[in-house]
C-alpha cells in the first residue's frame, strides 16, 4: 500500500507541475484574446469534462502524463478569426513563453514558502586539517560545524558550487558562517598546504582552506521570509543555469546518458523524496519546476522554445514558413524526444 500511495504522490506532482505550465500558456491566451478550444489535465480518453458558457471545454482526462491548451487554429495552414496562426507574432511569442515562465513563478514561490518555514540543507565543515606555516585563529579559520553562508559577500545556492567558489575565492577570503546558531563573518580566511591521510595510510598534500565539506548531515538553515524572498529568484536562477551546464555537458560528453533520467527515473526519484518528507517535496517540485521552464524552452522540435523560433523567423521574413512542414517537423521531434526518455530510463535501469 506504501508503494501505491508514493506512487499517486508522485503522480500528484507531475501533474501539478504541468497543470501549472498549462495554466500560463491559458492565462497568457485568455488575456490577449485568443480563442482556446478546451484546456485539459492528463491525457488519454475524457473522464470529466464541462463546457463553459464561453464555449471553452475543461476536461479531467485518464490519463495523469501531461495535459495541454488547445488554442484554435494552431496547426492549421489558414485559421479562422481567433484563431492562434492569426494573431500577432510577439503575442504568440509571450502565450508560448508563458508556460515556462510560469513554471518558473512557481518555483519562486515554492522556494520561498521552503526556506522560510523549513530552511535549506546547506554545506558545513566536517573536519579541518592543520595549514602549513599559516597562524589560525577562531577569528580568522574555519571550525568543524561551521555552516557556510557566503564568500566574499557571494551567497552559497547550491552546494555544487562551494568548491569553486573556494577555488576562485583568492589566498584570502571573507566567509560569512552560521557558528553555534549565530552568523560570524570570518575575515581573512587563508589558504595554506594541508596533508589529507587515506584509509589505507598514504598521504596526499593539498591547497586550500584545510577542510572537508558535509553536505545534508547537519541541521536545515532556517531564514526569515524576507530572506527568503531575497534568496529565491537567485537560487531558481541559478539553478536553471546548472540545468543548462549539465545538458552542456551530455553535448560534450563531459556528463553520460547514464547520469539522467527520464519520465520513470523522475517518479521513482518523487517517490522516494514524498517518503522523507515535505520540505524535501518542496525543494523536489522547485527543481523539477526549473527543469520544466528550461526543458521547454530549448530549441528542440515540439518543445515551445522551438515553436517560438518558427514564430520569429515568420516575424522576420513577414510569412510563415509551410505550416505542414512545421508539423511535421514538431511531429518527428515528438518521437524522437519519447524515444530519447524512454533509451534514457533504460539505460539507467539496466546499464
Amino acid at each position: 500500500m506504501d508503494v501505491i500511495l508514493y506512487l499517486l504522490v508522485a503522480f500528484v506532482i507531475l501533474m501539478f507541475m504541468i497543470t501549472v505550465h498549462e495554466l500560463g500558456h491559458y492565462i497568457a491566451g485568455r488575456v490577449l484574446g485568443f480563442k482556446i478550444n478546451e484546456f485539459a489535465i492528463g491525457m488519454g480518453p475524457k473522464i470529466f469534462s464541462k463546457t463553459l458558457k464561453n464555449g471553452q471545454v475543461f476536461s479531467l482526462r485518464c490519463l495523469p502524463l501531461g495535459g495541454f491548451c488547445a488554442f484554435e487554429g494552431e496547426d492549421e495552414e489558414n485559421p479562422g478569426p481567433g484563431a492562434f496562426n492569426n494573431q500577432k507574432p510577439w503575442k504568440r511569442l509571450i502565450v508560448l513563453f508563458s508556460g515556462a515562465f510560469m513554471n518558473f513563478i512557481s518555483a519562486v514561490i515554492i522556494v520561498i514558502i521552503a526556506f522560510s518555514c523549513f530552511g535549506d540543507y546547506l554545506p558545513y565543515i566536517h573536519d579541518v586539517y592543520v595549514l602549513e606555516g599559516v597562524e589560525q585563529t577562531q577569528e580568522n579559520s574555519l571550525l568543524p560545524g561551521d555552516t557556510v553562508l557566503q564568500i566574499n559577500g557571494k551567497d552559497i545556492l547550491l552546494n555544487v558550487d562551494l568548491s569553486s567558489m573556494i577555488q576562485g575565492a583568492g589566498d584570502e577570503a571573507d566567509v560569512l558562517v552560521i557558528r553555534n546558531g549565530e552568523k560570524v563573518l570570518l575575515e581573512g580566511v587563508k589558504k595554506g598546504n594541508y596533508t589529507v591521510t587515506a584509509e589505507d595510510g598514504t598521504t596526499q598534500t593539498h591547497y586550500g582552506w584545510g577542510v572537508s565539506i558535509g553536505y545534508g548531515g547537519n541541521e536545515r538553515t532556517r531564514f526569515t521570509f524576507g530572506e527568503a524572498l531575497a534568496r529565491s529568484v537567485p537560487y531558481c536562477l541559478r539553478t536553471a543555469s546548472y540545468v543548462l551546464e549539465t545538458l552542456g555537458g551530455l553535448v560534450t560528453g563531459l556528463i553520460g546518458l547514464d547520469q539522467i533520467g527520464g519520465p520513470i527515473t523522475t517518479i521513482d526519484i518523487t517517490m522516494q523524496v514524498a517518503r522523507s518528507g515535505f520540505a524535501n517535496i518542496l525543494m523536489l517540485v522547485t527543481m523539477i519546476s526549473v527543469n520544466l521552464a528550461v526543458f521547454n524552452l530549448l530549441p528542440v522540435p515540439a518543445l515551445d522554445g522551438c515553436k517560438m523560433i518558427f514564430v520569429i523567423i515568420e516575424w522576420i521574413r513577414g510569412k510563415p514558413v509551410n505550416r505542414t512542414v512545421e508539423g511535421y517537423i514538431h511531429f518527428i521531434g515528438l518521437l524522437l524526444l519519447f524515444g530519447f526518455v524512454i533509451a534514457v530510463d533504460l539505460l539507467r535501469l539496466f546499464g
